[in-house]
């Protein structure tokens, strides 16, 4: 804090008692405050100071807002970073997924309000078979709940879209669970679903955390939030949302260090060693003994089926070199993904930018369309090979389009037509954005998912308030069958009548996932979208006929 010091006669370069904001002496006199102190004035807080401070802080902030804006947003687009926008898409996603449930509840205990066999929206299913023959898949999010651009992307619909590639169309697969579901309370639903579903056969899907038998505890994401005013995090996310994110994620890290122990609660790595621990460990082997009693006591085979997320042995084995033996002790065949899909794709970095490719995006680590369709074609190898009773004939259908999943949820798709080359359907294009998937375009569109991939020769949409549409194609990789999720932009076409010839460079692939933007007039929201096939040939994929 400077001061004014008194000149050789003992007075100050001002009148006595007097503290000018304006004088011969400029800026250099001009302060915040004043302090009177014996013989010397001091000031506080000197305007070029304050203004000095002023500049280093907005020079820091322009810094973050490009750091935040061109870099992070970057590494984003790249899908390196688990940013805020990815977590925001997810939000945005899972919302859409919840409003289209229309899952069959099950009878019983609190627990299973929200559980049951899992529908949606344009996916109905029905106790009484569709199809001769019926498989059900148990699990926990892995069925239900991830942020999955379209469900079809869940491992239980790649596995019925396996079977249906490989000619088997009299069998269907329904799923049952819900996000969080352990084991034990997977053969809770399955002593309901089972007798009033009468599947021929049921897989236990299985992934590390469950053998939860609710004795160890979590810690509390409660306890990891971030002291910052609700209002400072709104506008921080409006000016540096992914430095916000990255701050919230380092701190959670930190914390949790702090916080380990049984009355907190234990950080989820440290959490899922303690469950494959002691009486819960104990516990979880009893659970699998009860399995097996279910099985037989229903009459129903089964098999259990790990479900590594990606090709990385070290994540998974703590787990399985444990479990799978429970399994097999109790009689109950296993099979075990892990060797396969690391022996397919060797060599995967634990973490990094090649880790993430596995997973739905960078915000969430359930397994994406790349893990599921390798595990679905697992699954089918296994039952082609000992369970063919339960998958019929080889038949080779009618070419057809069908639509079962899109967003947002209220897209009110119907369709008009399904047979022949050319499929039509209606829809009502949304009045506001707020319900569209952003990534990874960073553009809110419409999303349509085909329930079987099939290649396309054109796309028409029409519609009287039509004045715009863009579109972008997502297909299947021709050699191992999974969508790659790399959105081909076909372009901007104006009018109201529109049509896009698919592009020789993806003729020759399935289509899976359709983005539609379009400017629509709001009083005539109403739009014609019309799919039409071009043959299809072999598709090169392991176990295919």
């Amino acid at each position: 804090m400077p001061s004014l010091s008194p000149d050789s006669r003992g007075e100050y370069p001002f009148p006595h008692g007097t503290f000018p904001l304006f004088s011969e002496y400029g800026s250099l006199m001009r302060a915040l405050a004043y302090i009177r102190w014996r013989r010397r004035i001091w000031r506080v807080c000197p305007w070029s100071s304050l203004r000095s401070a002023l500049v280093s802080l907005l020079g820091v902030l322009a810094v973050a807002i490009v750091f935040d804006h061109t870099m992070l947003a970057s590494l984003e687009r790249r899908g390196l970073v688990a940013s805020e926008s990815w977590k925001r898409h997810n939000r945005v996603v899972v919302a859409n997924h919840h409003r289209k449930d229309r899952h069959l509840p099950i009878p019983g205990p609190k627990w299973a309000s929200s559980s049951g066999v899992r529908a949606w929206l344009g996916h109905p299913v029905s106790q009484t078979r569709t199809k001769p023959h019926r498989l059900l898949v148990m699990g926990d999010s892995f069925v239900w709940g991830s942020p999955y651009l379209t469900l079809n992307h869940m491992w239980w619909r790649q596995l019925s879209i396996e079977l249906h590639r490989r000619g088997y169309h009299d069998v269907e697969v329904i799923a049952a669970g819900t996000s969080g579901m352990s084991t034990h309370e997977e053969l809770n639903l399955a002593r309901t679903v089972v007798p009033e579903f009468d599947p021929d056969l049921i897989l236990w899907g299985f992934v590390t955390n469950d053998p939860d038998e609710r004795m160890v505890k979590q810690i509390n994401s409660s306890q990891l939030a971030p002291p910052i005013p609700g209002r400072v995090q709104t506008l921080l996310q409006y000016v540096t949302p992914r430095l916000l994110d990255l701050f919230k994620s380092r701190r959670k890290e930190k914390l949790a260090q702090c916080y380990l122990g049984p009355e907190y609660g234990y950080a989820y790595a440290d959490w899922l060693q303690r469950i494959h621990e002691g009486e819960n460990f104990a516990r979880y082997r009893q659970t699998i003994r009860d399995v097996a009693q279910f099985m037989a006591e229903v009459q129903k085979p089964g098999m259990m089926v790990t479900l590594p997320e990606a090709p990385i042995p070290d994540r998974f084995a703590f787990s399985y070199d444990k479990v799978i033996p429970l399994w097999r002790e109790a009689g109950i065949p296993v099979l075990d993904n892990l060797g396969p899909f690391v022996a397919k794709y060797p060599q995967v970095d634990a973490t990094g930018p090649q880790s993430l490719i596995w997973g739905i995006n960078p915000a969430d680590g359930h397994p994406g369309p790349r893990s599921t369709a390798f595990l679905a074609r697992q699954t089918a190898d296994r039952l082609e090979q000992d369970y063919p009773q339960f998958l019929g004939p080889k038949t080779t259908p009618a070419e057809a389009v069908t639509i079962n999943d899109w967003l947002p949820y209220d897209l009110n798709l119907e369709p008009v037509s399904v047979a022949g080359p050319t499929s039509e359907f209606e829809l009502t294009y949304p009045a506001t954005e707020a319900f569209l998937p952003t990534m990874p375009l960073e553009i809110p569109t419409v999303l349509i998912g085909l329930e079987q991939p099939v290649k396309l020769s054109t796309i028409r949409l029409s519609g009287a308030g039509l004045k715009s549409a863009r579109i972008w194609l997502s297909t299947y990789d021709p050699v191992d069958a999974y969508d790659t999720q790399e959105v081909n932009d076909l372009g901007l076409q104006q009018g109201s009548d529109l049509t896009w010839k698919i592009p020789d460079a993806y003729s020759d692939r399935e289509a899976s996932v359709i983005h539609l933007q379009a400017e629509v007039m709001p009083q005539q929201p109403q739009l014609r979208f019309a799919l039409q096939t071009s043959p299809r040939s072999a598709i090169k994929t392991e176990g295919s006929p």
